[in-house]
């Protein structure tokens, strides 16, 4: 049976919160450090939701450029999940406008994958995964409702909801020894 890896970009494959964060200040100069999102309305007394939304894009139309660099251990991090086995699925909370340039990223660095999922909902992978790697507690939380092992990289974001049943690191070395240490403790998973 093949292994499903869903793994997600922003804030896991890469810093995203920093180029965010770049685009806020331009809406808002008085936005709030990164360090200070510890909630995902965050931005509320800064922007409108879709000034915030309209941020979020000007990052993504820009994801293959050279500026935006993976976490040095991205790379192995999915070629070790790919060598033992796991089909990764990379997904994001995109508009599927963003496909393009987010397949040029991934391929510029190569980033191995087997299949791009850009929507609002990832959750319609995780009947299926074995593994979820994402930033936001909410969907860590249907992942392992769903009895896939949950992880991702700690921010202050998601301080607040470690211990919820995943597992959050300072970087991807870590989460990729959280799954191996999980996947040996539970046997083989889907």
């Amino acid at each position: 049976m093949i292994k499903t890896a869903v793994i997600d970009i922003d804030n896991t494959l890469w810093q995203f919160c920093d180029a965010f964060y770049a685009e806020l200040k331009k809406i808002n100069s008085a936005f709030p450090l990164v360090e200070q999102w510890t909630t995902w309305d965050f931005f509320r007394p800064f922007c409108s939701e879709e000034q915030f939304l309209g941020a979020v894009d000007a990052v993504h139309v820009r994801q293959d450029s050279e500026e935006f660099r993976p976490y040095p251990e991205a790379k192995g991090f999915l070629r070790s999940l790919k060598e033992q086995g796991y089909r990764v699925i990379i997904a994001s909370h995109r508009r599927t406008e963003m496909r393009e340039p987010t397949e040029r990223w991934l391929r510029a660095h190569g980033l191995a994958f087997d299949d791009l999922h850009l929507s609002f909902d990832k959750s319609v992978l995780f009947k299926d995964a074995a593994v979820v790697v994402d930033d936001a507690p909410q969907t860590l939380e249907k992942a392992v409702a769903n009895r896939a092992i949950g992880a991702g990289l700690l921010f202050p974001w998601n301080r607040a909801f470690a211990g919820n049943g995943f597992g959050l690191f300072g970087d991807l070395n870590e989460v990729l020894a959280y799954i191996e240490g999980r996947g040996a403790e539970s046997g083989t998973r889907k």
